[in-house]
Parts: structure tokens; sequence; C-alpha cells
């Protein structure tokens, strides 16, 4: 009569077993220890690399660890609990020099001054959960076929994703920059990879910029957000399919007796059509603000966008709505709050109209409220909407 496996073995004959050893890291552990068994666990990353294999796994525990970890043996894998935080003093943070390694797990990383949150120098590599904040360069790709999955940069002084490597993948990556850097960066000649889903915001050089001798990439449902400087693209030899931008741009003017004079709302890069340009009153402006009128602006000469010297605008609520509604010989138009309003123009379906404007190459060119008097309070909130039309056109809040 044949043997008949016992319940336990039942129930776990069909459970797929990782392949290598597991190797445990805990921040209580001490390097001495085997590190085979989690009550044995080391006490340091590097010292769970060096006892493991090429195709064993590591399995770290929440802590912090100041240390500069490498994966440098083939296949290796780090598991990390979430609340891992990897804080070197110097150096790059978590270097992936060997192939086909895997990061995995909420893993943080806390770079120095000007150094590298992770370099992934190795082939066919996979990191997903990652998150790096603050040291110059985010994550930095040199190897080939490495996939990220759900990582975040913030704050770089340099680059967020430093990408040298060809047929790179980036799943629902994301940065946040506040200084003149860049989000994602594709340059040395890496071709043919994939942007799918991913976010920047606050990286003022540019959101995206692929450099010339990089094609065949595909940004896909990725957008450019509030601070971007514009996506660049050198060759134009990749794909941006709905890709979005901040078509919407605001600027809120505050007055404070600094009139008469001209305020820079809205710097104007190449060509632009601007489908609406209008302002809304926050706060009650003073009675000593006075006529009013917009202008363009490039350091030598102005254009008018509306009519000069303009209506008053002294004295306007709260609420109060200001608009381009017609050629640059019409005055803006004012919608006092005072009382309710209506406006229609059946010419245009009371939709302001649309314009192009062209830069003056080489010169800083300013969409500005220039008005008559000393302006002492108040705030209007300025709105401008647009669209490129060249491949240098961009609108900037000034």
């Amino acid at each position: 009569m044949p043997l008949q496996n016992t319940a336990s073995e039942q129930i776990t004959t069909h459970i797929p077993k990782f392949g290598g050893a597991i190797w445990y890291v805990s921040s209580l552990g001490n390097d001495g220890n085997t590190g085979d068994m989690p009550c044995n666990s080391k006490s340091t990353i590097t010292a769970a690399i060096t006892a493991a294999a090429a195709g064993d796994a590591i399995n770290v525990k929440a802590g912090t660890y100041n240390e500069n970890v490498v994966l440098n043996k083939v296949a290796l894998e780090l598991w990390c609990e979430i609340g891992v935080l990897i804080d070197p003093t110097s150096g790059t943070g978590v270097t992936v020099s060997a192939a086909s390694c895997r990061v995995n797990g909420d893993i943080k990383i806390t770079p120095a001054l000007l150094a590298t949150g992770m370099l992934i120098s190795g082939d066919e590599c996979i990191v997903s959960g990652v998150k790096v904040i603050a040291g110059a360069i985010g994550i930095k790709v040199t190897g080939s076929g490495v996939v990220l999955n759900e990582c975040a940069v913030g704050f770089p002084t340099s680059t967020a994703y430093d990408w040298q490597g060809p047929q790179g993948r980036l799943y629902r990556c994301k940065t946040v920059g506040n200084a003149a850097t860049i989000g994602y960066k594709i340059s040395n000649g890496a071709d043919t990879g994939v942007l799918d889903s991913c976010t920047s915001v606050g990286h003022t050089v540019a959101g995206y910029s692929i450099s010339t001798g990089s094609s065949e990439w595909t940004l896909f449902r990725c957008s450019s957000g509030y601070g971007d400087g514009r996506w660049v693209d050198t060759d134009n030899a990749n794909v941006w399919s709905r890709f979005s931008f901040n078509d919407r741009v605001y600027k809120s003017l505050v007055f404070d007796a600094d009139g008469p004079t001209s305020a820079n709302l809205f710097r104007i890069y190449g060509t632009v059509l601007i489908s609406g340009l209008y302002g809304a009153v926050e706060t009650n402006l003073a009675g000593d603000v006075g006529n009013a009128y917009l202008q363009l602006d490039d350091g030598t000469n102005q254009l008018d966008l509306t009519d000069s010297p303009g209506p008053t605008f002294n004295s306007l609520p709260a609420y109060t709505y200001i608009h381009k509604i017609s050629n640059a010989d019409v005055q803006i138009a004012i919608e006092n709050s005072s009382q309710v309003r209506l406006y229609e123009d059946d010419t245009r379906f009371g939709i302001d109209p649309r314009f192009q404007v062209t830069a003056k190459a080489g010169a800083a060119t300013y969409i500005r409220l220039t008005y008559s008097d000393t302006g002492t309070s108040g705030v209007i909130h300025w709105h401008c909407q647009w669209e490129p039309l060249s491949d240098s056109g961009f609108v900037a809040v000034a």
C-alpha cells in the first residue's frame, strides 16, 4: 500500500519555494551571527552579501543602516520590510553591479550631499518601491534592460533619474524637485525604452529631457507638472503619447506701493497659442491702482495686448473678473463683482479670443500688466491657458 502524505506535506506540496538560500539582517543583529535564520540575523546588509552566493536572497528588517550597499553577485535579491532606511555618510547608497539582481520593498535611501542614491550598472535588473530623498542624483542607470517599478525621487540637486542604459523601462515612477534640476534625463545614446505613467513636478530645467543620440523611447501617459521646465527631445526621435503638461499657469500679482510700474506675469518661449488670459481679484484693490492694460515686452520693444491706458482698476472688490476679450485695440474687460454681471459676445461665443505670441530670439519676453498709479494694496490672481506651436514653445510663471 503506497505511503500517504501527511497533512502538512499536502498543504505545502504545490507552494513554490525560493531556489536559493535566504539570509537575514536586522539592525539589532550581529555580524558575528550566521545570518541563516531571523534569530541569528546579521546587523549589516554588507555582511549578509558577503555570506550569500549568487541566486540567494537577503531579507532586511526595518531599521536604519549607515552603510554603502553593493549587490555584486549575479541574481542576488534584496527584500526590504517597510521602514528600511539606508543612510550612508558618503558615497552611493546602493550599487547594483551584478546582472539579474532584484531590489524589492519599501526602501528609503538618503544619500549624502552631491552623492547618488542608487547606481544600477548590472544588466537586466529589476528595482521596485525604492524612494530616494536628496543627494545629487536619485537613481542612475547604466546597465541594459533595467526595470524600475513605482520608484520615487525627491529634491535632488542635479537629476532625479539619470538614464544611460539601453532598453530601459520605468513604470509609475515619480519625482518632485524644487530647483534647477532635471526629472528624467535620458542620454549617452541610450535607445529603445519606455516610460509609462511617470510624473514630474518642480524641475525647472526640464521635467523630461532626451539628449541627442537617444531614440525609440516611448513616453506613454506621462505628465510634466507645476514648476517643470519645458520637456526636451533634442532629435525629435521619440514618441510622446498622451503626454500631459501644465497648460494653465498662474501668477498672483500683489500690489505693494511699487507703482506706477509694469509687473511681469508670464514668460514666453518660442511660439505659443494663448486661449485664455484673465485674472480674478483675490483681495480688494486700493483706490490708487489707476488705469491698467496688458503688454508684451522683450526688454526693447513693447506691444499692447489690450488697448492702453485701459480702464481704471481703482477699488475693484474681491471676486471681480478681468479678461482680454478681443484684439489689442480693445480695452481689457472688467466684470465688477459689486453686482451681478452678464458677459456675452455673439462673435466669439463668450470665449476669450485665441492669439499667437512669438518670443524675441535670445531675449526674455514677458506678458505684463502696466498700471498708472501707486497700487498700495490688493491681489489679482492671473491665469494663462496656452499650448505650444513651435518646438520651443512654452509659458512659465514670471
